[in-house]
């Protein structure tokens, strides 16, 4: 008996494998650890006498510590030496889902009942390892994320003073912005940069920055630094850098133990992220992935990624599963401008970036979905909106900060459609809030900046608003505008509210609100009166609107977060900031914030499920392997899937969908933008509907069909096409062994079939 499985700490020194043992029993078991079940190599042997499985319960067997067991696939395998037998506990195939256990060095569809022990010295050299892994990805973040931002703004920030953490917040949004407005311009001119996306940005940054402060001296520094530190800021100063160097820590610690960026989203987010690699900048042809020949998808966390990819070296898929964990702590981290612009303390900050990072499951639950494009929206929209009201607001007009402003509003745009949405709502509910005051001269003057920082983000999103028209993205807009109001998909979900927040969180939400009231009225009343605007055209049925849909009820509810942040931020920033002035109470806060912060984030490494969400695994890579290696690269597959969004659209449901970006051969399921783009067979979606349909329904034809159009190959996955279907599978490996399928791999819980018969495939 024996099992495969991936070490996800360094010093990996035992096994333990739960043993029943027979009456008579004599002997010795002895474990093989094996690279994987194909090798003849032991790595180690170890020997347990059968006298001392006595009763039953886990029995460890140790081995020489590998301190560079992490991420590593092995195989251990057990032998009796003796008379009688021992048996070896078992559980479901999907209690586990990087390995199998195995029969004779053959594969069977459950796991071995086994833990992995680790010596504590390999684990504390490994996260050392990983520690420096993660300063040196923070510092190539912050030269990316940070410093195009920092330059920018401080050319074009002409209002009141800011502090250095508003600048960093500010900063954040900024260059997150620029990176799809580059992408879009060059190309509209017929350029294709490359990795200078990453490098100009950065560089020019690094040279202005030295240019303005190049008589800065170490002693002017240590200065400033000292000033800090006696100010009363540096108190929730340090915080925040605590929470936040925290949460980005949690985040990156989760994503070390995945494979590939989770569900259908983390498959097109890469594979976009791959085209622009491919193409150096924006792209059309989604070949030889996809067949599809448009690309008006919001783009803005894909050049953001590549951005990062074409810096650091690295490859799409690592790109987007670490960038999109650190987007995940950086949409905390700028709500800090907003918050403490409304709540007018630093504590009110601190406060709304802490509840998100560490103390909410949202947005740290996106990781599950691969659901990136809607939080680089939502980490641009408070900075929008923080610039936004500095534009709009003063009394002197300053045309530098609305051009500052209208490049963040179209980064916004090119990020993410619905979140644009949202700031939209945002700006509608400023008018009638100051349309109260219609006859005051500042009213008439925020209009007219209001339309000429309009009339900025149509010139900056210009080419892209033409592309638009390529896809079926228009059309399917209209359609849903035209629709009656009727009911909407997710309303049924609302009885669920904690899934988006804890009960404690709604609790200290209306506590926040009536407390926060009288301090805070205009403040609080706007952030209501938005999201109040927010919610209906979430679900615009429920006033008898058309355009259910078009931004989800979905969409809103994992939002929510961001608004009831800033609420209880606002609400009790200035009660924190009195407080933190007595020493006692500093001292306590200082005890509390850190029990808050270890509590916290225990919680959040709890919020992964890649059980339930990731597609591919570590035996989908081995078999993709497998394919490069022995299979023509024309080989097509048949993979498990289902239909989705109301029976619309084909998506799949296990690691195959990932054989087009990985393993280089077709699939019939393409990644989920074919339903909104232009693809080489307009009757694409439609086919696929049919298709789907009839492979659900086991028609005994569609077999033949397929394969007379060179569908030849069968692959099932790790997961068995679980991920998410509200069916059973569509591929069965004991339904297709024999017949007129052939067995070509088998290993852990992949399958790979053949059509015997199929050796000149005809094309669709």
């Amino acid at each position: 008996m024996g099992q495969t499985f991936v070490g996800r700490h360094g010093g990996l020194n035992g096994v333990e494998l739960w043993l029943e043992p027979e009456p008579g029993a004599k002997g010795i078991l002895r474990l093989h650890l094996r690279a994987d079940p194909r090798s003849p190599t032991d790595l180690a042997v170890v020997a347990l006498p059968l006298e001392t499985v006595t009763v039953p319960r886990f029995y460890r067997f140790s081995f020489p510590p590998d301190n560079r067991s992490h991420g590593m696939y092995r195989y251990a395998f057990l032998e009796l030496e003796g008379t009688g037998a021992v048996r070896v506990g078992a559980a479901p195939g999907d209690a586990y889902i990087d390995g199998a256990a195995y029969r004779d060095h053959e594969p069977l569809d459950v796991q071995l009942a086994f833990r992995l022990t680790y010596d504590l010295k390999g684990i504390a050299i490994e996260l050392a390892q990983a520690v420096l892994a993660g300063v040196w990805f923070l510092f190539l973040s912050a030269l990316i994320y940070l410093i195009p931002g920092y330059v920018l703004l401080a050319w074009f920030w002409t209002g009141g003073s800011l502090s250095w953490l508003d600048r960093m917040g500010l900063a954040v949004g900024i260059s997150l912005a620029l990176y799809p407005l580059l992408l879009l311009w060059t190309d509209f001119v017929g350029v294709h940069g490359g990795a200078l996306y990453a490098w100009l940005p950065v560089g020019g940054g690094l040279v202005a920055l030295a240019y303005r402060h190049r008589r800065w001296r170490l002693r002017q520094g240590w200065k400033a630094l000292q000033r800090w530190w006696r100010e009363e800021a540096s108190g929730p100063d340090g915080v925040l850098i605590g929470i936040l160097l925290l949460a980005l820590g949690v985040r990156l610690l989760v994503a070390r133990g995945l494979e590939a960026p989770m569900w259908g989203d983390g498959l097109q987010h890469t594979m976009i992220v791959q085209l622009l690699l491919d193409h150096g900048g924006l792209f059309r042809e989604w070949t030889p992935y996809a067949p599809i020949t448009s690309f008006t998808y919001h783009y803005g966390f894909h050049s953001q990624m590549a951005a990062l990819a074409w810096i650091s070296g690295w490859p799409a898929l690592q790109a987007v599963l670490f960038g999109g964990q650190l987007m995940n702590g950086l949409a905390a981290f700028t709500l800090y401008p907003l918050a403490r612009r409304m709540g007018g303390s630093p504590w009110a900050g601190v406060v709304a970036v802490a509840l998100p990072a560490l103390g909410w499951s949202m947005p740290m639950y996106y990781t599950n979905w691969g659901r990136y494009t809607q939080l680089a929206g939502q980490t641009l929209l408070p900075v929008a909106v923080r610039l936004t009201v500095e534009s709009l607001e003063p009394q002197k007009p300053n045309l530098r900060l609305l051009l500052l402003t209208a490049l963040v509003v179209a980064g916004l745009g090119l990020t993410h459609y619905r979140v644009l949405a949202f700031y939209g709502i945002f700006l509608i509910t400023w008018m009638l809030v100051r349309g109260l005051q219609w006859f005051h001269p500042a009213w008439r003057e925020g209009i007219l900046r209001l339309l000429i920082l309009g009339g900025l983000v149509v010139i900056l999103i210009l080419p892209w608003l033409e592309r638009l028209g390529e896809g079926g993205l228009p059309a399917s807009l209209r359609q849903t505008l035209s629709a009656g109001g009727g009911s909407s998909p997710g309303l049924e979900t609302w009885g669920d509210l904690k899934m988006y927040m804890p009960l404690w969180g709604w609790i200290l939400g209306g506590l926040a609100l009536i407390t926060g009231w009288m301090r805070h009225r205009n403040a609080i009343g706007f952030l209501l009166i938005w999201w109040a605007g927010v919610f209906l055209s979430a679900h615009p049925q429920l006033v008898g609107l058309p355009g259910s849909g078009v931004i989800s009820s979905f969409a809103f509810w994992i939002g929510i977060y961001l608004p009831m942040a800033l609420l209880i931020g606002i609400a009790i920033g200035d009660l924190l900031e009195m407080g933190w002035r007595n020493p006692w109470v500093r001292r306590m806060g200082i005890v509390l914030i850190g029990l808050f912060g270890a509590w916290g984030a225990w919680n959040r490494l709890g919020d992964i499920d890649p059980r339930s969400h990731a597609m591919l695994t570590r035996p989908d890579r081995q078999a993709m392997d497998w394919i490069r290696r022995h299979l023509p690269s024309d080989a097509r597959f048949l993979i498990n899937g289902f239909l989705a969004y109301g029976g619309q659209d084909a998506v799949g449901s296990d690691g195959g969908w990932w054989l087009p970006l990985l393993a280089q051969r077709a699939v019939l399921i393409p990644p989920l933008p074919y339903a909104i783009e232009r693809t080489t067979d307009p009757h694409l979606p439609s086919r696929l509907r049919e298709q789907i349909s009839r492979l659900t329904a086991r028609d005994p034809q569609i077999l033949n069909d397929l394969v007379r159009l060179g569908w030849c190959y069968v692959y099932v996955g790790q997961q068995q096409g679980r991920v998410n279907a509200p069916s059973p599978p569509l591929w069965v490996p004991d339904e297709l062994r024999g017949g007129p399928w052939e067995l070509l791999y088998h290993q852990d819980r992949v399958w790979i079939f053949r059509w015997r018969d199929c050796e000149h495939p005809g094309r669709e």
